[in-house]
C-alpha cells in the first residue's frame, strides 16, 4: 500500500519552515532553534487536517498571520513588515504539502 503524495503536513517538516524562514530573525541572532515551536505547533494544529487543495499559500497567509501577531504582540505596522516572511513561509508550505507539490530531497 503506497502512502498518498502530496503527504499531509506534519509538524517536524512545519518546524523546519519556519526555522528556515526565521521571520523574526531570532534564529540568525542566536535563539535556540527551538525558538519558534509555540508557533510551530499552532500553524500544524491549524493545518494538519486542511485537503492538500486547499494548501495554498492565499488560503495559509490568514492562518498563519494572527498566529503571529498574537504570539509576538504585533501591532498593524510591525504586521506590515513581517507579511513578506510570512507570505514565503506560506508559500514553502504550500509548495511542500499543496496540490502541486513534488517530492523534496532534503541535502
Amino acid at each position: 500500500m503506497s502512502k498518498p503524495w502530496p503527504p499531509p503536513p506534519d509538524l517536524a517538516s512545519i518546524q523546519e519552515l519556519v526555522r528556515t524562514a526565521d521571520p523574526e530573525g531570532h534564529i540568525a541572532d542566536g535563539a535556540p532553534a527551538d525558538e519558534y515551536e509555540p508557533e510551530e505547533e499552532l500553524i500544524f494544529e491549524a493545518i494538519q487536517h486542511i485537503a492538500t487543495a486547499d494548501l495554498l499559500a492565499e488560503n495559509l497567509l490568514p492562518i498563519i498571520e494572527p498566529i503571529w501577531q498574537q504570539s509576538f504582540a504585533l501591532d498593524s505596522a510591525a504586521m506590515a513588515e513581517r507579511r513578506p516572511a510570512l507570505l514565503s513561509l506560506a508559500q514553502q508550505i504550500e509548495r511542500f504539502f499543496g496540490p502541486e507539490a513534488k517530492p523534496q530531497v532534503r541535502g
